[in-house]
């Protein structure tokens, strides 16, 4: 599957090591979505209209408990830590390379697209998937755009955009919001 956009590097100060670390926490976390006493991300993705295939050919995963991680140790600018709350893993690729970690928290507000956290170094939205060549079909939430992808994988091109986490409207980036 091609995408086309840039990976977002503005805090990345060592592209490899995140890309090593972004991998990583995404196979860890889909070993966990498919491994034992998973039952609750499986229930998740069946009630959000997510097929089991599907889940598997997207490669999501599961982050079953929150954890911090060094913003030094992932190759990005800042002191301190991240964190990666629990919910359902979504890695964004780029042909081969990983562009984002998405998590959507397993709860009904997961359907919100503000409540997506984005790790940090993350491409920007939106997030293409699909032939870019194809009809396009806007998204307002991850799990929207995912569930449109399933139905039409070849038919055409979903963008997923998400709202900044304020909860803001997408368009609203980068406007000034009356008071």
């Amino acid at each position: 599957m091609k995408h086309h956009s840039s990976l977002e590097t503005t805090l990345c100060t060592d592209a490899l090591t995140w890309q090593k670390k972004a991998r990583a926490f995404a196979v860890r976390a889909r070993h966990h979505l498919w491994g034992k006493n998973n039952e609750d991300p499986l229930v998740f993705l069946y009630r959000q209209g997510i097929s089991l295939d599907f889940a598997g050919r997207m490669s999501l995963g599961w982050n079953k408990f929150g954890q911090n991680r060094s913003y030094h140790t992932w190759g990005l600018a800042g002191q301190g830590s991240f964190f990666l709350p629990p919910g359902i893993v979504f890695p964004y690729f780029i042909v081969e390379s990983i562009a984002g970690i998405y998590i959507v928290p397993m709860t009904d507000a997961g359907e919100y697209p503000e409540s997506v956290a984005t790790v940090p170094g993350s491409q920007k939205p939106p997030l293409i998937l699909g032939p870019p060549d194809k009809k396009i079909t806007y998204a307002a939430g991850m799990m929207e755009g995912l569930r449109i992808f399933q139905d039409k994988p070849d038919k055409g091109c979903v963008h997923i955009q998400l709202p900044p986490r304020n909860g803001a409207p997408a368009r609203e980036q980068g406007k000034k919001q009356a008071p």
